[in-house]
């Protein structure tokens, strides 16, 4: 009897022990390995990365492709992966496509699969307001890239191609499920009746031959890089890639925004979740009512709130500046811990981390467009770890910056928009005047 009871133990605990194995087996599946690419050198390189490791699929959505060096050496490289076999797509904002057409053409003909998000159509008005603010890529449904960097020279710490400062930006790639879901909601846009397939073709065999020999160039520059690095420690993955905690993958429903649940009313669940402090930045800041009663709401809580965003002398949009400058004094006075970059490039992350556990990557502004108009997206991860390093980073930008007084000014001086240009602050003077009829817009 004492030898069938043993036994029956013996079986019981070996049962416990395979679920348990079962389990640990499952759990690192589903594991998901996350980088922070808060550098102008990792999220290129590891763009680079993405497409050359691609075994099957390339799925590329962008607010702005530029037509400069870094943005044709990005297309000479999603060429040749179409070229390989891959199958390659790429959607791309109507409004600030500036591939020129023989190139867009060539890449056409090469296997590469292009669609435009609401181009101009007499039969759609509103589509000129509402754009594709996107900013991802993903790899056989597996890896993915997603944040605020758009396809162009500046975003990529090469602003000199093109005479225009350089953005402070941050990505972050994620492998493993969730690529998965970024992947399917790719499909629901390219699918949608919100893009349009692009037909086109050169605009004569010599343009088509140049544009062919132009791609070739940049192609041949990419891969000569390649192997000066191979092997050496710029080549190394980012130090901050570790498997993490829950992802989370959130976008808005193609088409009008309001028809499901979207990116803003994620960001402010999270928001009305946190109970201990919240850091933000955001490239423009134009309070809308359900972020100033977020805001609130967290503050009675007793939430720290910090949240950093452009100068007048740092930004690149003034429209979004002359929606916020009137509100700095209000943010202090409410106990918001109100930060101004005034370093030598644009701010342009829009990153966020709660309760020093909960991060966010995406392309979501503190803004009307992006609530209300543009399609956005963002990354939410859910580990301490990785929100430490998120927080070091955004940490880092407080060098160049200055924080705003109980007066709405820059601590330290008595200029309300000290190292700005005198046609800059007029010109925001005038748009200050507009900014309340267009606040929607802004």
């Amino acid at each position: 009897m004492r030898q069938q009871v043993a036994a029956k133990s013996l079986w019981h605990l070996a049962s416990a022990l395979l679920v348990l194995v079962l389990w640990l087996g499952a759990q690192a599946v589903h594991a998901e390995t996350a980088c922070l690419l808060d550098t102008e050198w990792s999220a290129a390189v590891e763009r680079a990365r993405l497409v050359f490791e691609a075994e099957r699929s390339l799925d590329v959505s962008a607010f702005i492709v530029g037509d400069d060096p870094f943005s044709l050496t990005s297309m000479a490289l999603l060429r040749d992966a179409a070229r390989r076999g891959i199958a390659v797509r790429l959607l791309v904002d109507a409004q600030w496509n500036k591939l020129p057409r023989d190139i867009e053409a060539h890449l056409l003909a090469s296997g590469v699969e292009i669609r435009h998000y609401h181009p101009f159509r007499l039969n759609h008005p509103f589509w000129l307001t509402r754009r594709m603010h996107d900013k991802l890529a993903v790899a056989d449904g597996a890896t993915l890239i997603a944040g605020g960097r758009n396809v162009e020279s500046p975003y990529f710490g090469l602003g000199h191609q093109l005479e225009r400062p350089n953005y402070i930006d941050a990505d972050v790639l994620v492998a493993g499920e969730i690529a998965a879901k970024a992947s399917a909601y790719f499909d629901q846009l390219w699918n949608s009746r919100e893009v349009r397939p692009l037909r086109r073709t050169a605009s004569s065999p010599r343009a088509a031959k140049k544009a062919e020999k132009t791609l070739d160039q940049h192609f041949h520059w990419l891969e000569d890089r390649v192997e000066s690095v191979s092997g050496t420690p710029e080549a190394a993955p980012p130090a901050s890639c570790r498997e993490v905690g829950p992802v989370r993958f959130v976008h808005d429903p193609p088409g009008k925004k309001g028809r499901g649940p979207g990116v803003a009313d994620a960001l402010l669940h999270l928001l009305d979740d946190a109970r201990e402090r919240v850091i933000i930045e955001s490239p423009y800041l134009v309070i809308t009512k359900n972020l100033r009663d977020g805001l609130l709401r967290a503050i009675e809580r007793g939430v720290a709130v910090r949240i950093l965003t452009n100068s007048l002398s740092s930004t690149d949009n003034i429209w979004p500046q002359a929606g916020y400058v009137g509100k700095r004094r209000w943010l202090v006075e409410q106990g918001v811990e109100l930060w101004e970059y005034f370093g030598s490039e644009s701010l342009h992350a829009k990153t966020a981390v709660l309760d020093r556990s909960l991060a966010v990557v995406g392309s979501f502004n503190l803004d009307p467009r992006s609530q209300r108009l543009n399609t956005e997206l963002a990354v939410i991860i859910d580990d301490p770890n990785w929100a430490d390093e998120l927080t070091a980073s955004m940490d880092s930008h407080l060098a160049n910056s200055t924080q705003i007084g109980p007066d709405g000014r820059p601590i330290g001086y008595d200029e309300r928009y000290p190292n700005t240009s005198w046609g800059k602050r007029c010109k925001l003077r005038l748009m200050r005047l507009f900014a309340p009829f267009i606040r929607g817009q802004l």
